[in-house]
């Protein structure tokens, strides 16, 4: 089985199929990946994706605009800023470059791993034989939603040719840039954090869930949904006491 996923991986046929499909016919392409589990395509294409808007975006920001922003957002005390904005100076813009595309990639494969781990620990705990990697191809797929919200941080780009844009501001799909912003800087990340590519992925992921287990919509929404609320929550409260 192994074997043959490793092979699958390799094919590109049908692939760019499979991704449009999970995004018009999520029906259709969820049985695919459950006959055919690849991974390495829709990872690459979240990780490339990612990758090339953050060279775009710090090839082309203000530096020195960006550091006064950045310790802007983070509330830095008076008499710290001017040692703080020095320390940031310091760094080169392609070094700011390089943490934010391994940052990325670093963030999206831990995000990915975590969240097929916990779906190998259900199956593991309800013995319906779903392995790590079936997950982790089903997550990785589901996760496509994520190229549109790359799109729409390359529309932002475009619009800003004097390369005064905040980090903030460059995907136009967060919670908080669609109107739902707050006062409390914490709470503030989580809305940055939080954005309608996201909330389809979950959907998506929750239709995959149902679809292969057989389950109830109730049942796959409760699986899906709980460790996102949970993390939700917890944030809130901090931010909010």
């Amino acid at each position: 089985m192994a074997d043959s996923i490793e092979v699958e991986d390799t094919v590109p046929s049908g692939l760019f199929n499979t991704a449009i499909n999970i995004l018009v016919a999520p029906s259709e392409a969820i049985a695919e990946i459950q006959q055919r589990p690849t991974k390495l395509f829709p990872l690459a294409l979240a990780l490339i994706g990612t990758a090339v808007s953050l060279i775009w975006y710090f090839s082309i920001v203000d530096f020195a605009w960006y550091v006064d922003d950045v310790l802007a957002i983070q509330n830095i005390p008076e008499d710290r800023l001017e040692e703080s904005r020095e320390a940031m100076l310091s760094l080169s813009q392609n070094m700011f470059m390089l943490i934010g595309v391994v940052g990325g990639t670093v963030f999206t494969l831990v995000f990915y791993t975590l969240q097929s781990t916990y779906l190998a620990l259900i199956s593991a705990f309800t013995g319906d034989g779903q392995k790590f990697s079936r997950w982790f191809s089903l997550v990785c797929w589901t996760s496509l939603p994520v190229l549109l919200g790359i799109a729409g941080m390359m529309m932002t780009i475009l619009m800003s040719p004097n390369g005064q844009l905040s980090a903030t501001e460059l995907n136009p799909l967060t919670l908080r840039n669609l109107g739902m912003g707050s006062d409390n800087n914490s709470l503030n990340a989580l809305l940055d954090f939080s954005n309608l590519a996201m909330i389809w992925s979950i959907g998506l992921l929750t239709m995959g869930y149902k679809q292969w287990q057989g389950s109830s919509l109730i049942k796959a929404l409760a699986v899906i949904t709980t460790p996102y609320l949970l993390i939700a929550s917890i944030w809130a409260f901090v931010a909010l006491t």
